[in-house]
Order: structure tokens, then C-alpha cells, then sequence
């Protein structure tokens, strides 16, 4: 008998939907008094991005998050330290307040919420198992109590792979289990752009024949792909172009990239990258009226994600009027030789605008200017972006 792959939540969704509501309900007397809510524990492959997510959403609310690792760290950081105490000449001990419960009582007096995340539970022993069942059932880490105003978050990976040992049924059956899993534009719009993410791994990734490789089933003994190790790529290929100022020979990026995500992704995001690196941007836009787009549609597609990557490595205040007018040439002929990819690029380019700390761009000068040649554009934009949505 086959079994049946549990059903997950996108997990974006599943923080926006569940997550941040039941952390406001532990912090609501009302609610704990009739018996509270079960403690939220998200379940995912490694790599999905559950800590980053949740740090990003905290910070829009003035609410705080302290992240530990129990597994990683001796049971004294978290348990505080027994010491002699004598009471009418009897021999006892106390036990010292924990050095996190200090930090989590700081952040109380800053913070309208604090998320307490306790993350790869999934590797804790008995002795960080007995300090977690403390904090749920009584609130507190031994006998000193946590902050009103602090909500518990778990988080672990439920796979063997991963050394996954078994949570106690009492702790079990205090949480609401989410099996959660991360989704490509979700990672994208919220992440992946924010963060300057390499637009030939945004593109690659986004592509129907490539997706399959954002988050591939986890392996043990060699590399596998994860939006962890997609960002952890990029991070280092984008340093690596901007002091070198230029793309990564291929052998060496299948070398480096095989480390990060296994051989078959980094075969197939290689060639991918070899295509991206054979267009010179600099020349297109310098002849921004007159440049060939390429035949092939994979080619085109391409094309399209490389002139975004030239636009947002070389925006700024200095060239900005250029660049602006040069955009639209360039996207003016790409609606001339195909609709699509011209409104791919201006969508793009949207969402750099929209989403990107670094870059800027001045798009309704753009769109007032394209509209200007190509009327009735900004309909089809927003037919385009509604229709996107609903999808």
C-alpha cells in the first residue's frame, strides 16, 4: 500500500492565516482562562524558510522574535544553573534565572509581542523536551515566568533525514500541527527580490521546466536544492560579478553550484546561465532601437529576465533618465515583436519597483511614455495583473 503524502499548506499563507492570529490569542487573558489555544509547530523539508518568513512578518507589527535552537546548545543556556541555597539549616537548591528568559523580559518592555520561535525541535533530547513542556503548560522555564505578552513558536523538520526524534504525546497534543511548504512566488515577491536574489535564479526558477527544482526532496548524502541554497548561491555569484565586473565562467559555476543544489539542478541552471550570459546588455542598450531579439522562446524569455538584471544593476540617481528612455525602446520593440514579452518585462519591472529596497525605478514615467506610442497599454497591464491575481 502506498501511503498518502500529507496534505501542506503554502507556508507564507499558513503564517498569515494561522500562525500570527493564535500568537495574539496566547497573549489574550481572556482566552487562556477558558484553557488558551494549542501551540503552533510548523513542519517542512529543511530549508523552506520558516525563521526568515517569520522574522519578516514581525517587524511590520512592532513585535519582536527571539529564535533559539535548544538541540544546538547545552540544557544549562536555556535551564539556567542550580546553585546551594539553605533554608532554617536545611540544604537546598535554586535554580538561576535562564539567560533567555532575561532577553525575552527585555524585549517585553519594547515590543507589543514577542514570538519565543524554538526551531528544529525536531532534534531535541528529553532534558530540552522537559523544558518545553514547562513552558507550555505553566508559562514559565523552571518556576520563573514568562512575559505576559509572549507567544510560543515551534518550528522542525519531520523527516528522518533530518534526524528527526519523537516529541512526547504530551507535548504532541498541546500543539496544532501545520505541515507547511514554501512556494515559488511567494519566495519570489516577498523574498527573493527584496533580497536582490541573481535574476538568472529568479528567472531559471520561475520557468515551467525549472520550478521543480526550487525545493527538491531532501537527500542525505548529496547536495539538494532549497530556496535556502538558491539564496546562499546567489549571494555568493553576485558578489562574485560585482568584483569581478562579470558573469561566472561556466565550469566554474557547474562546479559551485553542484555543492549547493545537486548535479542535475546545477546542470540544468548552468546551461540556463550560459544563455543568460551570451547577451550583451550593454550593447542592447546602447542600441536600444535597433537590437535583435532572439528566435528561440526559451531564448526570448531569457533575454528578457537579462535586461532586468542590467537594469537593476546599473540604476541609480546618475543614470535613471537614461535608463528610462532606453526601457522604453527596448520595451517598445519587444511589443512589436511580441506582446508578451514586453509586458513580461514592464511586469518585472513592477515588481522590482514595488518589492526591491535597492532599486527605484521611476515606472510611471515609463508607462506615461510607452502609452504615449503604444495606446491603450496601461489597459492591458491591468487586464494582465487582475487577471494574475485571480489565478
Amino acid at each position: 500500500m502506498i501511503e498518502e503524502k500529507e496534505y501542506e499548506y503554502p507556508l507564507e499563507a499558513c503564517i498569515n492565516d494561522f500562525v500570527l492570529a493564535n500568537c495574539v490569542l496566547q497573549c489574550t487573558p481572556e482566552i487562556m482562562l477558558k484553557g488558551g489555544v494549542s501551540i503552533p509547530l510548523l513542519l517542512s523539508k529543511p530549508g523552506a524558510g520558516k525563521t526568515s518568513i517569520c522574522q519578516q512578518k514581525v517587524a511590520p507589527l512592532n513585535w519582536g522574535m527571539l529564535t533559539i535552537q535548544p538541540a544546538l546548545k547545552p540544557i544549562e543556556e536555556y535551564g539556567g544553573i542550580p546553585k546551594f541555597k539553605t533554608t532554617k539549616g536545611v540544604l537546598g537548591t535554586v535554580w538561576s534565572i535562564p539567560e533567555v528568559l532575561v532577553e525575552l523580559h527585555r524585549l517585553s518592555e519594547i515590543h507589543e509581542l514577542i514570538i519565543f520561535f524554538w526551531d528544529d525541535i525536531h532534534l531535541c533530547g528529553p532534558e530540552h523536551l522537559a523544558l518545553m513542556q514547562e513552558c507550555f503548560t505553566e508559562r514559565s522555564i523552571r518556576g520563573y515566568k514568562l512575559p505576559s505578552n509572549v507567544a510560543i513558536l515551534l518550528a522542525g523538520n519531520p523527516s528522518h533525514k533530518a534526524g528527526f526524534r519523537s516529541l512526547s504525546s504530551a507535548i504532541i497534543n498541546r500543539c496544532v500541527r501545520l505541515p507547511v511548504c514554501s512556494k515559488f512566488e511567494d519566495w519570489k515577491k516577498n523574498f527573493a527580490i527584496q533580497n536582490s536574489i541573481h535574476s538568472s535564479i529568479i528567472s531559471f526558477l520561475g520557468h515551467t521546466m525549472y520550478t521543480k527544482y526550487f525545493h527538491e526532496e531532501e537527500q542525505v548524502d548529496d547536495p539538494w536544492a532549497s530556496p535556502r541554497q538558491w539564496t546562499r548561491l546567489s549571494n555568493f555569484l553576485c558578489s562574485y560579478e560585482e568584483q569581478t565586473d562579470k558573469l561566472m565562467p561556466t565550469n566554474q559555476m557547474l562546479f559551485y553550484a553542484t555543492g549547493h543544489i545537486g548535479k542535475e539542478a546545477a546542470s540544468q541552471y548552468m546551461r540556463y546561465y550560459e544563455i543568460f550570459m551570451k547577451f550583451d546588455m550593454k550593447s542592447v542598450f546602447d542600441n536600444s532601437t535597433t537590437f535583435v531579439t532572439p528566435d528561440d522562446e526559451l531564448d526570448r524569455y531569457i533575454f528578457v529576465f537579462a535586461a532586468l538584471n542590467y537594469i537593476t544593476n546599473k540604476y541609480n540617481k546618475k543614470t535613471q533618465d537614461l535608463l528610462n528612455d532606453q526601457i522604453v525602446d527596448i520595451v517598445s520593440v519587444l511589443l512589436n515583436t511580441d506582446e508578451s514579452l514586453g509586458l513580461l518585462l514592464l511586469k518585472e519591472l513592477m515588481m522590482v519597483d514595488s518589492k526591491s529596497i535597492k532599486t527605484k525605478i521611476k515606472i510611471p514615467v515609463i508607462i506615461d511614455a510607452l502609452e504615449i506610442v503604444n495606446p491603450g497599454l496601461i489597459k492591458t497591464i491591468l487586464d494582465d495583473r487582475k487577471s494574475t491575481s485571480e489565478e
